[in-house]
């Protein structure tokens, strides 16, 4: 008889929820303070808070249900007794309502103007970083073929698709926080760097979506074909539909006064309806968050008032709960000697793959040597999305636990060494002789407010 996952009472379910959540919040508030007084990014000690309150420091493992094929687990020790099974799946959606709220946020935030006019620049760069990391994710796939990374009976091909997967996640909000504090958000790194970044995260998920079609026994190219399809006609839908009726909200915009709470919840019912659309695509609902982001209308102001009316909500609240999430699913006590290996292997293609794809793709579209350096740096950086991909493959059975744990490793170094070598390859000095043509509408457009993580994740 296989376990069946302890359940608790319906009427301490809140309790739980509660007593959880208030867990998440100060643990990220305490550790991603201390990462930000030593120069790192919030985000990279707010993953480490989830790690901290999770199996790897208090001890034990999260119940799971039951799933088709599958039996459940019944949990233990102490991370199971505070987030028992069924506040844990709540805190679970959760997490994915945030992740879809914080990336309308960053597709508010990204000014459409600096895209134009670089289309096919964009898409060569995206392709080259995706392509490459993704034939990485085959030699590591490859490499790696043992039950230690491999859950039995996945085939190689859709391993290493996921390994590809893994490899090819771009946190381009990060990218966009960075160039905007170096006030290069109007330059030609800054454009050619954010448009393609944002294109690398759809190609991402349609390689996951081939990983989930090889995995399900379907056919990889009918199925990421039809994805593809659906998500170019959702696109449609946004330009030819969406966009227009959101002209004509927007327009009642006014702004010497506060922003109407009618404004706000139609916003939010895009962004979720949006969401919907995308998750049903490919996965993948923080992409359709992102994608109604963009097809907002822009009117002076209206993209700061929704922002900051939403930002301390999604920021300081919901976000933490996703990075809680994926570190609770993380157990660091599983790396041991043996593991070092195909660490240091994942690791060095997922660096070397990125920053060398950037730099060779970064040349190609015409960046001078430094931006091409400085835009694969950028790329390299995974944030928030690897989390995303982590999860999803554990919950497909592609990949073992040890393998997700190796994904929270590459979020946290890349993330961590994204800021230091971008302050070397871009000092002051060059950043103002680069932005020193630049026009006076595109330097106050780099230089303006972001929000506080619009960016500090990706």
């Amino acid at each position: 008889m296989p376990p069946v996952p302890e359940v608790i009472a319906p009427v301490d379910v809140v309790a739980y929820v509660l007593a959880g959540v208030a867990i998440i919040l100060i643990a990220a508030r305490i550790v991603g303070t201390i990462f930000e007084k030593i120069g790192q990014p919030r985000i990279v000690g707010e993953i480490v808070a989830g790690i901290l309150i999770g199996p790897t420091i208090i001890g034990g493992q999260l119940a799971k249900a039951p799933l088709p094929g599958k039996p459940g687990v019944d949990g233990s020790g102490a991370v199971n007794d505070l987030f028992p099974i069924q506040s844990f799946a709540f805190l679970n959606l959760l997490g994915t309502i945030a992740l879809v709220f914080y990336m309308f946020l960053v597709g508010m935030e990204l000014d459409k103007r600096l895209l134009k006019g670089r289309g096919t620049q964009m898409l060569t760069m995206a392709l080259a970083v995706t392509a490459i990391p993704v034939a990485l994710g085959f030699l590591c796939g490859a490499l790696l073929d043992s039950a230690t990374w491999k859950p039995a009976g996945i085939d190689s091909t859709t391993f290493a698709l996921f390994l590809g997967a893994g490899l090819s996640v771009t946190a381009f909000p990060v990218m966009a926080r960075i160039l905007q504090e170096k006030g290069m958000l109007g330059s030609q790194l800054g454009a050619i760097g954010v448009g393609s970044a944002a294109i690398v995260t759809v190609l991402m998920f349609l390689v996951i979506a081939a990983a989930s079609a090889s995995a399900k026994g379907a056919g990889i190219v009918d199925s990421v074909g039809n994805k593809f399809v659906l998500l170019i006609g959702l696109i449609a839908v946004l330009l030819l539909i969406a966009r227009p009726l959101m002209g004509f909200v927007v327009n009642t915009f006014q702004k010497d006064k506060p922003i109407d709470g009618n404004l706000i919840a139609l916003v939010l019912i895009g962004a979720l309806a949006t969401g919907l659309a995308t998750d049903r695509i490919l996965g993948a609902a923080l992409v359709g968050g992102f994608l109604f982001g963009v097809a907002v209308p822009d009117k002076e102001g209206f993209a700061e008032a929704v922002i900051q009316k939403l930002e301390p909500a999604v920021i300081l609240f919901f976000l933490p709960v996703f990075l809680a999430v994926s570190g609770l699913r993380t157990d660091l006590t599983l790396i041991n000697g043996d593991l070092i290996g195909g660490i240091a292997l994942f690791l060095t293609c997922m660096i070397v793959g990125k920053i060398g794809a950037g730099y060779i793709a970064g040349r190609a579209v015409g960046l001078s040597s430094r931006d091409a350096q400085a835009v694969g740096v950028l790329l390299n950086c995974r944030g928030l999305l690897i989390l995303v991909v982590a999860l999803i493959g554990l919950q497909l059975g592609v990949i073992t636990p040890q393998m997700q744990v190796v994904f929270v490793l590459g979020a946290i170094v890349t993330t961590m060494m994204t800021g230091p070598l971008i302050d070397k390859i871009l000092p002051q000095s060059y950043v103002k002789e680069s932005t020193a043509n630049l026009n006076v509408d595109d330097i106050r457009e780099a230089q303006r407010t972001a929000s506080g993580t619009a960016v500090i994740a990706g």
